[in-house]
């Protein structure tokens, strides 16, 4: 008997400390979108900025224990979720030049950013989080490789700010990339592949793709999904490459990828076998939407505003030159493959 009330003591105990932060991290994920919609800004920004508000506010010991759920797991979650939103039929049409070409992007931008970002004096670890965000899709990859990371102040910190760093490199490229495309001379098709090939985060791709043409802006989004469809086997090679060096902790040995990976592998299998029905497709979309927006915000709320007077020259750095040197790779396979 007194062992049960124990037990229900402890479990009100961790609920009393749970709540307080569950309820910080859905008051910042239900505020994002609308909020996106409003100031015509990017929804992972904006989360940024609401939990750095939060954080301004001192209630981190208040709300830690809450906000690590949407940190850790809701994060996890939200990703693997993604997996549903990889349409096989659109991305066949793309054919294999562009399957191809947007391997090696990912590839070349990985593996540029990471080693930029080293040459800089950025931990492995760090310089991953960054080099992935800039070479697939923007904050949901920097959110995805963090999840493979070792889990630490420095590389939450990171994560954020490569959230920022790459919402404002995506809004300048949204807006510089049509012109420097039609300086080019790249058709209407070209400039969209380009921008799915070049472009962090999906909104600023469509934003860009729609600025030139409807047929540009179809190409965008199948050339953007062609990126996205990267982000399980990168993970994954993150992972192996952290479980190697003195970043993954020591570790010596990789023991398979992340649960979260293989749920967005499963699920994107499950889609390609039109295995879910449209609305479970839709319900997933918007439970990963909300679920990355809450899991930014958790971070950020526990990091605060003063983590903006941490960013180092270094990473800002590595951002602007993992950006360049994937616009530069999406530039040659654009005039190489199409």
């Amino acid at each position: 008997m007194n062992a049960a009330v124990a037990r229900l003591s402890a479990a009100r105990l961790d609920l009393n400390r749970l709540w307080p932060g569950l309820l910080a991290g859905l008051a910042i994920a239900l505020l994002a979108k609308p909020l996106a919609h409003l100031l015509h800004a990017p929804a992972p920004l904006l989360a940024v900025v609401l939990g750095m508000g939060l954080g301004a506010m001192g209630l981190g010991a208040t709300l830690t224990a809450g906000l690590d759920v949407w940190a850790k797991p809701g994060l996890r979650l939200g990703v693997a979720l993604m997996g549903a939103q990889i349409t096989w039929s659109e991305f066949a049409l793309l054919g294999g030049p562009a399957i191809l070409a947007s391997g090696a992007v990912v590839l070349g931008g990985l593996t540029v950013g990471a080693a930029v970002g080293m040459a800089l004096g950025l931990p492995l670890a760090e310089a991953l989080i960054a080099a992935a965000a800039c070479s697939i899709c923007g904050a949901s990859a920097a959110l995805a490789a963090a999840q493979a990371a070792p889990a630490s102040p420095a590389n939450q910190r990171t994560t954020a700010l490569v959230i920022i760093g790459v919402n404002l490199l995506s809004t300048v490229a949204m807006l510089a990339y049509p012109p420097i495309a039609h300086a080019l001379g790249f058709s209407a098709h070209q400039a969209g592949v380009f921008f799915g090939l070049s472009i962090h985060d999906v909104a600023q791709v469509a934003g860009a793709g729609s600025s030139v043409s409807p047929d540009a802006a179809g190409a965008a989004a199948l050339a953007k999904l062609a990126r996205i469809v990267w982000l399980g086997p990168a993970v994954v090679l993150i992972g192996v490459l952290l479980s190697r060096t003195q970043d993954g902790c020591g570790k010596t040995g990789f023991k398979g990828p992340p649960i979260f990976v293989l749920g967005f592998a499963a699920l994107a299998a499950l889609r390609g076998l039109d295995l879910l029905s449209p609305l479970v497709v839709t319900t997933m979309a918007t439970a990963s939407s909300f679920l990355l927006l809450a899991g930014v915000g958790a971070i950020s709320a526990k990091l605060g505003p003063a983590a903006l007077l941490q960013v180092s020259p270094k990473l800002a750095a590595t951002l602007a030159l993992s950006t360049l040197a994937v616009a530069l790779m999406a530039y040659g396979l654009t005039r190489w493959c199409f």
